[in-house]
């Protein structure tokens, strides 16, 4: 399925694209009203042949006949493989218009400056052989770059293969789809990616034509939206721009950290475009600021879940101020690699900029990429298999540092409450915390059967040990799971605290009512020290109606983490013995 390439004015009025350059100045929209680049006009209305100098065009593959765009879309088949998901090889014209950056500097030099797939050596023979053209004349080694100029480069294009993780719908309507993207897939087409991005495979598997109104990076997976009219994205993205959206991150860091909010505020700036290399730069970087709150630590595998709120929207943000913590991603590719940033993984800013660009320039080249929490080298590099269309080497299949970053976007939220769209956590950061909820499983399963109560486990855990336990009556009178395990937890200890740092545990989502005059137990939570709270399942309304204690939770800053997967097992041991009542009336 092709692009649409019906376009319009401002006003309304609708015709055909022209690639005149009046129409360049012109404010093009699609049928959806989107503005058009005009590179993405081009590619619906010129050939190849045309584009790449015509009679004189050096390549004997290009075809007259087809617009670069459906000579393109022949690579638009897709191919699921085990844990990827490929895409056909097909011939690929690369449109792009002079960057501000890029003016008055050699073409060569901007290729080899900006583009790292391919080797200087690939971009002299290219430009030798006529396949780079300035304003469809054949560029030579010499030719300058100014402003307005359009260059244009065809070449034989194997994608690299990403995640063939499930694309989860979370909401959509009308104008506006929000999705829970994948790691390991980008988002629209960048560098050596196209057709194996989210908005294409949205266009190709779904018949769907969308623009997204936030980013994420490739390896970043979370809460992302595309709007499918310009109407619905405009005030989403205006939102998202002045800052009136609230943004939530979850992600798995290496080490302790801190029981105590922290918020770091340093600014930022991007070192090495063609590496997409972040650091924090005190005289050139620009402001950024990031808060963090630990949510849980787990000793076993030394890592910490942190919730993270972007106060500020720098590219790489997130990781680069974990990794000036001292607490990077632990999986992060780039932050966290002890080959580019030696043993400390740069905490605190250490290292120096040329060396590390060095040696982050080789991997996926000729050193695969490793992290902290797999250090592992079994990755993207380049082989010595050599393509025979294109004459380039072949790459090897990518690995679990290619395609896994334990980064998420979790939540965003209009400022005013009056939006808010979530996921759920991603099954790298409640894995961990499996085992704890399988044991309040066993703890409400010690219930005895009743017809009008119902059983619930409860578990108290401090840096992945067990404090105490508790089910639903195993104390005298109409005790609560929660309550009896804080209860056996203070007469163990002969004080009424919680250590610092300690998570709940429970098959059902804490009460915030009872009928017995007891004090609720989302109050017992509150008033400890715990701030983070996971469930197996949200109480229903046959149980209490309007349970509130997820917004009660959010009120007194307590985390509230649904561990899914136990919704049935829950239920089933809640309601043990009530089938006896319902034969019996």
């Amino acid at each position: 399925m092709s692009e649409r390439v019906e376009v319009s004015q401002d006003k309304g009025v609708k015709r055909p694209a022209s690639p005149s350059p009046a129409a360049q100045d012109s404010k093009l929209r699609d049928s959806q009203g989107f503005r058009m680049k005009r590179q993405v006009i081009d590619k619906v209305t010129l050939t190849a042949y045309e584009q790449l100098g015509g009679e004189d065009a050096s390549d004997s593959t290009i075809q007259q006949g087809k617009t670069i765009e459906e000579e393109e879309a022949e690579g638009a088949s897709y191919i699921i493989d085990g844990r990827l998901r490929r895409v056909h090889p097909y011939y690929f014209t690369y449109l792009t218009y002079c960057k501000m950056r890029w003016r008055d500097r050699k073409l060569l030099d901007i290729f080899v400056d900006e583009f790292r797939d391919r080797s200087a050596e690939y971009y002299k023979k290219a430009i030798d052989a006529g396949q780079v053209t300035l304003n469809k004349k054949p560029a030579n080694l010499d030719s300058i770059v100014r402003n307005g100029d359009l260059i244009s480069h065809r070449t034989y294009r194997k994608e690299p293969p990403v995640s063939s993780r499930e694309i989860k719908i979370v909401y959509e309507d009308d104008d506006l789809i929000a999705i829970d993207k994948p790691s390991g897939i980008p988002v629209h087409p960048t560098g050596r990616y196209r057709y194996n991005t989210i908005t294409k495979i949205f266009q190709h598997e779904m018949g769907k034509v969308v623009h997204p109104c936030n980013r994420l990076d490739r390896l970043t997976s979370g809460l992302m939206f595309l709007g499918k009219t310009a109407k619905g994205a405009d005030k989403l993205v205006k939102q998202i721009r002045e800052r009136s959206v609230r943004k939530e991150y979850i992600a798995r860091v290496k080490g302790e950290f801190p029981l105590e909010e922290v918020e770091v505020d340093q600014p930022m700036r991007t070192i090495a475009h063609k590496l997409g290399l972040n650091r924090i730069d005190l005289k050139e970087g620009k402001d950024a600021k990031t808060a963090f709150k630990r949510v849980s630590y787990d000793p076993e595998h030394d890592t910490s879940i942190v919730k993270c709120i972007p106060l500020t929207g720098r590219t790489h943000q997130i990781r680069v101020h974990l990794q000036y913590l001292g607490h990077p991603i632990a999986n992060d590719p780039i932050y966290s690699n002890k080959f580019v940033w030696g043993n400390n993984l740069g905490k605190d800013n250490e290292g120096d900029s040329n060396e590390i660009i060095q040696r982050l320039d080789r991997i996926g080249k000729d050193k695969a990429a490793s992290s902290w929490a797999h250090p592992e080298e079994d990755g993207e590099l380049i082989t010595d298999e050599i393509d025979e269309i294109s004459g380039m080497p072949v790459y090897s299949d990518p690995g679990p540092n290619d395609l896994d970053l334990w980064l998420h976007a979790y939540k965003y939220e209009a400022a005013d409450k009056s939006w808010s769209y979530k996921t759920e956590y991603p099954e790298w950061a409640i894995g961990p915390h499996r085992k704890f909820m399988e044991l309040s499983l066993e703890m409400a399963n010690k219930c005895d059967e009743t017809q009008t109560q119902y059983n619930v486990g409860a578990v108290l855990v401090n840096r992945g040990k067990v404090l105490a336990t508790g089910h639903s009556r195993e104390l005298p009178g109409n005790t609560h799971a929660e309550q009896c395990a804080l209860e056996k937890y203070f007469e163990e200890t002969g004080k009424r605290e919680i250590p610092k740092g300690t998570e709940i545990y429970t098959t059902m989502e804490p009460c915030t009512l009872r009928l017995s005059g007891n004090i609720p137990c989302a109050d017992r939570i509150i008033g400890t020290t715990i701030k983070t709270c996971f469930v197996g399942i949200v109480e229903p309304d046959t149980f209490v109606k309007n349970n509130s204690c997820s917004a009660k939770f959010a009120e007194n800053g307590i985390e509230y983490i649904h561990i899914p997967g136990y919704e049935e097992e829950c239920l089933k041991i809640a309601t043990k013995g009530h089938e006896k009542l319902s034969k019996d009336s």
